[in-house]
């Protein structure tokens, strides 16, 4: 196999090869074909050789345990051959941070302060559609409420979707004025 070629390619030819060695009776040729085939893909499932889409192919029928179909169909189960590595031999250990390192960390974190300092910022109010609270006006469904989210309450109810995120959005906007921000 050469680095040009993709693994499909190669698979495809070594595949009919191995047919043939198979019909001929050369049982030697296709013996190595076979360890060929076996030791491209074993290459494969960790990650040395093809593209990433081979890899990924090859990985996903390796991890769902079903065997290639052009492999199977010459009766080679790669559910035989060695598990592929569960990460990435591209991954190597963790390394220590250096003190210098964990010093710049050390100083960035304690300058941005503690995390319960951080509070969303929510509206005050918000449109929810609640039609199960059953208001009506003039016999009217008024499905949409305007819904204190402080107090987890609804204050007013609307039959329009718009109107109804325009007032609490506008509420909101007051509220934010008049109180200041948190």
């Amino acid at each position: 196999m050469t680095e040009a070629e993709s693994i499909t390619a190669w698979r495809s030819r070594a595949i009919l090869r191995l047919s043939e060695a198979r019909r001929d009776g050369r049982d030697d040729d296709a013996r190595q074909l076979t360890d060929e085939l076996r030791e491209v893909h074993v290459a494969l499932g960790e990650r040395r050789t093809g593209t990433t889409e081979e890899q990924r192919t090859y990985l996903l029928a390796r991890s769902t345990r079903t065997p290639l179909p052009e492999l199977a169909a010459v009766g080679i189960d790669t559910n035989r051959w060695p598990e592929p590595p569960h990460s990435s031999p591209a991954r190597s250990e963790p390394v220590p941070a250096s003190p210098d390192t964990e010093q710049r960390l050390t100083r960035i974190f304690q300058s941005a302060g503690p995390l319960g300092d951080r509070r969303a910022t929510r509206p005050r109010y918000e449109a929810r559609y609640r039609p199960q609270d059953g208001h009506r006006f003039q016999g009217a469904l008024l499905p949409w409420a305007i819904w204190d989210t402080d107090l987890d309450i609804p204050v007013a109810y609307h039959g329009d979707k718009d109107l109804a995120e325009y007032q609490a959005e506008s509420a909101s906007q007051r509220f934010r004025e008049k109180r200041g921000p948190d």
